[in-house]
């Protein structure tokens, strides 16, 4: 419903206080993208019909704008770790990617006339003037931040927050030439040309941690001289973390608690080649400990598409049984019910190699050696979609509904009874 959200634990244990995260919008939403267009939708009108208790954290921050809140239940800020409330920033540009997504699917101008474009300029507005420049002004950051990887605090130029950000401001100048009618809206968000020339000039100068040579993204500021430990040598009886080592012990080292750089990689998959893909996983994956429930899937993904097929069901088999073999010593607290959904995108997204950041959707099936197939259904421009993938063909069932999409990068139309051979 419009005016409720998805609690990362559902109904299942008291953890999280029944709190939604941004989970919401990365992991949940594509399911629904793809299955009930007006569950997905009624994820978005709910960041939609809290936009008041958004800009009113804004205030709280010093900001103007929208900053939605880390954890919450009707809107307002249910987190009570000032670090985690104060500085992370995933679900504000976690919103403003849904709002991506969901028209990249759908081309929904109802939605982002009458909604979608008052949270993108809120949401740009904040992130204005959240970010600071860098004392030679050549700059623009975010400063005093933590990222999706919790283990680390109080960070500079957390490379997920600055891509995130830039992203969103992109897709605001896009959507302000796109033929809405925007003055009313401009006038009711006080977003005036200097604003606008404001943000295109912080989206110009963001600041990317990134190193042409070796194709790596720095997760901030800093990060490469943190002291290293090798995550192989903890002992089993200190997971989960949070409740064996002090904070302080935890944000001192090069521990990752889930994919950060990996993680913007994969919602735009389509910004990064396969070299700066497979470059940046096997340095960050290594130094990560998947303590959140939502990291194993993202690094299966990724495992797929760089064609490491034991570590892609490695790491499916982590994000499917997590809690059946509670690996994290914490299912006692309830279940993880947004890494269901992220179990799901570990086969749509993983080996049925779905990328939807485009207008146009492309798949990439392969299959493990010790499968013999799977299927997957889609709903897909009103058109239910049913896939199987066996070792050597991919078969589809549709409604009788013609639909095209990318097969291997191969523009293809897809019809009942259509067969594309490997």
């Amino acid at each position: 419903a419009e005016d409720n959200n998805i609690g990362a634990k559902g109904l299942t244990g008291e953890a999280y206080s029944g709190h939604a995260f941004w989970d919401s919008e990365t992991y949940c939403l594509p399911y629904y993208l793809f299955s009930n267009k007006k569950a997905a939708l009624d994820l978005l009108m709910f960041r939609f019909n809290t936009l008041p208790q958004a800009k009113e954290r804004a205030k709280m921050l010093d900001c103007v704008g929208a900053c939605y809140p880390i954890a919450t239940r009707n809107g307002e800020e249910g987190c009570n770790l000032w670090q985690h409330a104060s500085c992370q920033f995933q679900p504000t540009t976690a919103v403003g990617y849904a709002i991506f997504h969901y028209m990249n699917i759908y081309n929904d101008r109802e939605f982002m006339q009458n909604y979608g474009l008052e949270m993108m300029m809120e949401i740009c507005k904040f992130l204005l003037s959240r970010g600071q420049y860098n004392s030679s002004k050549t700059g623009f950051g975010y400063y005093g931040v933590m990222g999706p990887d919790e283990f680390e605090l109080f960070v500079n130029n957390n490379t997920y927050t600055n891509y995130l950000a830039k992203k969103n401001f992109e897709y605001l100048f896009k959507l302000l030439d796109d033929n809405y009618d925007v003055e009313q809206l401009k006038k009711k968000c006080g977003i005036t040309d200097e604003l606008l020339s404001q943000m295109k000039e912080a989206s110009s100068k963001m600041i990317i941690l990134y190193n042409d040579e070796t194709k790596l993204f720095e997760q901030h500021d800093g990060y490469y001289q943190l002291p290293h430990i090798d995550i192989s040598s903890i002992p089993v009886t200190d997971f989960p973390l949070y409740s064996h080592w002090s904070y302080d012990r935890i944000y001192r080292n090069d521990i990752i608690k889930q994919p950060d750089v990996l993680m913007f990689m994969f919602l735009y998959p389509h910004d990064f080649s396969f070299e700066q893909k497979k470059n940046n996983y096997e340095y960050y994956e290594p130094r990560c400990l998947h303590e959140s429930s939502l990291s194993p899937s993202v690094h299966s993904i990724f495992a797929c598409e760089l064609k490491k097929e034991k570590q892609a069901l490695d790491f499916f088999s982590f994000a499917t049984r997590l809690d059946l073999d509670d690996y994290n010593r914490n299912t006692c607290e309830g279940l993880h019910m947004t890494s269901i959904a992220a179990a799901w995108m570990n086969i749509v997204y993983g080996f049925l190699g779905l990328k939807s950041d485009k207008p146009m959707l492309e798949i990439s099936p392969m299959i493990p050696n010790k499968w013999q197939q799977y299927s997957v259904h889609l709903n897909y421009l009103n058109t239910n979609i049913k896939i199987i993938v066996q070792k050597d063909k991919i078969l589809f069932e549709t409604n009788n509904n013609d639909v095209v999409m990318k097969i291997y990068d191969k523009e293809t139309t897809i019809y009942n009874g259509l067969v594309v051979y490997r």
